[in-house]
């Protein structure tokens, strides 16, 4: 685990937290808007979206008068998934399974109070794999990704996200916090838990953990029609925790012999 042993910068992190503001399908964003998704005063967010326009990493829109991501975000989204040694390891896994059975086999790491797609991929009707855009975001408390994260990390880092997560959804919370511990309960008892987030479609989703590596979510989606979902489920769950776990042996294979280089 990562200790810091310096004080951070207060500023920086500010200015970080008005990068997070935006999503996908939130392309622009005023000083008002960056001050009421972040709780930081509006002189202060003028001064920051100051600096990061000049830096390059906001673009300032005069027709809207509001903010947009500068491009240097082109390229760190593609640096973030050649760096991941994770994703690395587990594409193949993962595109052997889609080319199989022409379903979705994701992963996807923590971020605040969501998942974000490292990689999605799944072979399609014609024959070719089709990678869902990478850095989609999905709600920890409300999937099967973000669950099983959940169910990945140490007992004070899941406290500690859930109490994080509680004012997101206000009176909502309560049932939904029952609908988590329901998956975790799952999980531990089978390795994996199923979610229904989307309309047709069925998540199941387990831990992917490895000494040296982030906890990530490692999923299978699959399309349900009627009273099947129970069925596909029981056929995929299977599959899903033998790749998770080939996946978990390549990592180690690697680190062991980064390991041994190192000693060299």
């Amino acid at each position: 685990m990562f200790t810091r042993e310096t004080p951070g910068s207060r500023s920086l992190e500010r200015g970080l937290s008005l990068l997070r503001a935006f999503r996908p399908g939130i392309a622009a964003l005023s000083n008002a808007e960056l001050a009421q998704r972040t709780g930081l005063p509006r002189p202060t967010v003028s001064r920051l979206t100051r600096s990061l326009v000049d830096a390059g990493f906001l673009d300032f829109d005069h027709a809207l008068s509001a903010y947009r991501l500068g491009v240097p975000f082109l390229s760190f989204g593609q640096t973030v998934k050649e760096g991941s040694v994770v994703l690395e390891t587990a594409l193949p896994f993962m595109r052997e399974v889609a080319d199989g059975l022409r379903i979705n086999v994701g992963l996807a790491v923590a971020d605040g109070d969501d998942m974000i797609y490292l990689e999605s991929v799944r072979k399609s009707r014609l024959g070719l794999f089709r990678h869902v855009v990478s850095g989609s975001r999905l709600p920890i408390a409300e999937t099967a990704l973000g669950r099983a994260w959940l169910a990945g990390v140490g007992a004070d880092t899941r406290q500690e996200a859930l109490r994080g997560l509680a004012p997101r959804y206000g009176p909502r919370w309560a049932g939904l916090a029952r609908d988590v511990s329901a998956s975790l309960r799952q999980i531990e008892r089978a390795g994996y838990c199923g979610v229904a987030w989307q309309v047709g479609m069925v998540s199941i989703a387990t831990p992917l953990a490895s000494p040296g590596f982030a906890v990530h979510g490692f999923n299978i989606s699959f399309p349900v029609t009627g009273d099947d979902a129970a069925t596909l489920e029981a056929r995929y769950a299977p599959l899903l925790l033998r790749t998770a776990d080939s996946v978990r042996a390549a990592l180690a294979a690697r680190r062991s012999d980064q390991d041994a280089s190192a000693r060299r």
